[in-house]
């Protein structure tokens, strides 16, 4: 490769991988979970042994299903606010979560995460800017759960 040329990473398990880097950049420890979503399916990316244990007999795609309303609601407060939208952080008895959305050239996929509810706070205007970097260089299809994943 010559001396200016970069090389950009298109390989979906790169693009999943480095997101699952950057979110554990972020939360370190906590990370409990990662999921990428599209408008009908889920993959999860990262699931810690302890939660996987405690999610066995949830019906996950019942409570992703309502994440997934993030794609209208996303929609309806651009419209509605001089400002975009950018997370939601919501908070549990012993987890919070996290969810953004990532879009270009009408590709969109949602990422949601799960952190242990331990008094920390997280930066997550910064962990947003950062799932938004990892889909710039890998493109936003890279992200979805399509995208060389398990239709859940």
């Amino acid at each position: 490769m010559s001396g200016n040329a970069t090389r950009v990473r298109s390989d979906v398990a790169d693009a999943k991988a480095a997101l699952v880097d950057v979110v554990e950049a972020a939360v370190g420890d906590s990370l409990r979970d990662v999921w990428v979503l599209d408008e009908q399916t889920q993959e999860p990316l990262y699931l810690r042994e302890d939660v996987a244990e405690r999610i066995s007999d949830v019906d996950v795609e019942k409570y992703l299903d309502n994440e997934r309303y993030g794609f209208v609601t996303r929609e309806t407060y651009n419209l509605l606010h001089y400002s975009e939208f950018r997370y939601t952080h919501r908070g549990f008895d012993t987890w919070e979560l996290f969810r953004t959305f990532v879009e270009a050239d009408g590709q969109k996929a949602g990422v949601v995460v799960g952190v242990d509810a331990d008094g920390s706070h997280y930066d997550f205007g910064a962990l947003t800017d950062e799932v938004q970097a990892v889909a710039a260089e890998h493109g936003v299809d890279a992200l979805t759960p399509a995208a060389g994943g398990e239709h859940s």
